[in-house]
């Protein structure tokens, strides 16, 4: 009787996965909720899971829903004025965090390699050849693909502070780029650039102008877009936010910077979950953090959460830089990597870089998940002569298995 029923059994699941193999729809639903990664694996089942996965409204569908969760973080360290992309993050914690040889080739290939900015899967690079030759490219790490970004004409004495790359699948599967170029006296002008098939193949002078302070620095680099515009901030200045599709510069709010204080002490920078965020190092003590989240209808930024992580300290004791002939603390070393709001999941992390370690710290529930080992004599990150030995959040670079095309 056993035997029979397996049989039952096995002729019923034979005949369910035919109905789904012949079902487009049904078998598109299915597939499109797969990482990227076996995506492209699974291409090589037959002919029909090629065709299926690699059309334009799949791959639109695909990236739509790859957006919305972050997969790891590349993270990249400069030494002898190159950077080396070191580890890649993943998310969840048990998955591999090895960077995936395709990717290793790639990189390897020039003779440097920058990171310039990222949105939704994408990541844009500046690549320096044996010949010293230049140029920008837009690069999918999931599908091992780029394609080179044309220079805009600009004058000797002009330079390209950053290319600000904008992706929004949810509404087309082109993007668009925004180069950022400083002229003389801190004037910064924006050009933007489109891949759509009817666009113009140059670059577009947007007319917009903004004059900054040269001591005044803004992370052109970590600008984030959101909403159909690029976001950016500043330890010093007011906070910039430039609408792509209208090119044009528009209001945002800036936090306050603390009185009897030049500065803001900005920890991490990003979005989660269709929102931005930006930690601040509270001026109480360095170990509180201050969460804002910027309201939906842009009005002001508010603070969500204030954060301790002194309480990581009597885990982690590196975390506190002593002076050799003192016990009183001097230093903390620890930086935010990564912010992942998960208030529907009831899961609201923080990745943070610690000397040798990086881990998970759930806010709500004050979990501590060890990520990563780093060996300090494999960090030594040279930041402006100095030594450190923990990334920064601008090292960090979020990775989503998009199939999208560049």
């Amino acid at each position: 009787m056993t035997a029979h029923f397996n049989k039952r059994t096995s002729e019923s699941s034979s005949w369910q996965a035919e109905k789904v193999a012949g079902n487009d729809d049904l078998l598109r639903q299915i597939l499109v909720r797969l990482p990227g990664s076996s995506l492209l694996r699974f291409r090589c089942v037959c002919r029909h899971w090629r065709f299926l996965t690699s059309s334009s409204d799949f791959r639109q569908l695909q990236s739509c829903r790859s957006a919305a969760s972050t997969a790891g973080l590349f993270l990249f360290r400069k030494s002898d004025r190159r950077y080396h992309l070191d580890h890649l993050l993943n998310f969840p914690e048990t998955s591999k965090r090895r960077v995936p040889s395709n990717i290793r080739t790639f990189i390897g290939s020039f003779q440097s390699i920058k990171p310039i900015n990222y949105c939704n899967g994408l990541l844009c690079l500046r690549l320096h050849l044996d010949n010293d030759e230049v140029f920008y490219c837009v690069y999918n790490p999931c599908t091992n693909r780029y394609t080179n970004i044309p220079l805009p004409e600009i004058d000797d004495l002009d330079e390209i502070v950053s290319m600000n790359l904008a992706f929004d699948p949810s509404k087309s599967s082109y993007y668009k780029i925004v180069c950022i170029v400083k002229e003389g006296l801190g004037l910064l002008r924006f050009l933007t650039f489109s891949t759509e098939a009817n666009s113009s193949t140059t670059w577009k002078e947007s007319g917009q102008q903004v004059q900054i302070r040269v001591d005044h620095y803004y992370y052109f680099g970590k600008g984030v877009f959101l909403n159909g515009a690029i976001h950016l901030v500043s330890k010093h200045s007011p906070f910039l936010c430039f609408d792509v599709d209208n090119e044009c510069l528009k209001k945002m709010p800036s936090t306050s910077i603390p009185e009897g204080h030049d500065r803001r002490k900005i920890k991490y920078f990003g979005e989660s979950a269709g929102k931005l965020y930006l930690i601040e190092e509270n001026v109480l003590r360095p170990t509180l953090l201050n969460v804002f989240e910027l309201d939906k209808d842009y009005s002001k930024w508010f603070m969500k959460y204030v954060v301790d992580v002194d309480v990581l300290t009597r885990l982690f004791p590196l975390m506190v830089f002593n002076e050799p002939e003192s016990l009183d603390a001097i230093d903390y070393q620890f930086d935010v990597l990564c912010f992942l709001d998960g208030e529907k999941e009831g899961k609201t992390m923080l990745v943070l870089s610690l000397p040798e370690k990086m881990i998970s710290y759930d806010i709500k529930n004050m979990n501590v998940k060890e990520l990563l080992k780093v060996q300090l004599e494999e960090l030594h990150l040279n930041m402006e002569g100095f030594l450190v030995y923990n990334y920064k959040w601008y090292h960090a670079y979020k990775h989503v298995e998009t199939l999208a095309l560049v």
